[in-house]
């Protein structure tokens, strides 16, 4: 019975911390579009994050983003510190090397720590980082948002 208290109280956390996410912020405009379209080719999607896991999963839920990943190919703020350590760590899960791989982040740390990984690295300019720097940190590829489906699924290669 103690357990069942537990987790109701972990369950009922994660609800109201979902719900705030929702009220503050918002997924990124095409954000859902362009996951479900990598689902329908095939492509296999996880999630590199500097966040525990949990909290992880409650942001997806909460934009309705988590039924597109790999939460288990993943890698978090418990497997590393940074992108240099997350990266390996999430190709090792999923059992693919850096040549298979594509990743898309939005920091020139993002950009640093994929190509030390040595993968292909979208960047995305969300607002925090201009296109311009992220071509400057070496971004394979530079995208202005997630908006337009078609142009980000040519630019990942999908």
């Amino acid at each position: 019975m103690e357990l069942v208290g537990r987790d109701t109280g972990q369950a009922g956390d994660s609800l109201r911390h979902a719900a705030e996410l929702r009220e503050r912020g918002h997924a990124l405009p095409g954000a859902g579009q362009l996951l479900a379209a990598l689902e329908e080719r095939g492509v296999r999607q996880s999630v590199v994050t500097g966040n525990v896991r949990q909290a992880a999963e409650t942001k997806l839920a909460a934009f309705g983003l988590d039924g597109y990943v790999r939460l288990d190919d993943g890698a978090y703020a418990e497997d590393g510190e940074g992108r240099p350590e997350l990266l390996p760590a999430a190709l090792k899960r999923a059992g693919v090397g850096p040549q298979g791989a594509v990743f898309l982040g939005d920091t020139p740390a993002d950009v640093a720590g994929g190509l030390e990984a040595g993968l292909r690295v979208v960047a995305v300019a969300t607002g925090r980082t201009s296109a311009s720097d992220l071509r400057a940190a070496g971004a394979h590829a530079v995208l202005d948002g997630l908006s337009d489906t078609d142009r980000a699924l040519a630019v990942i290669g999908a």
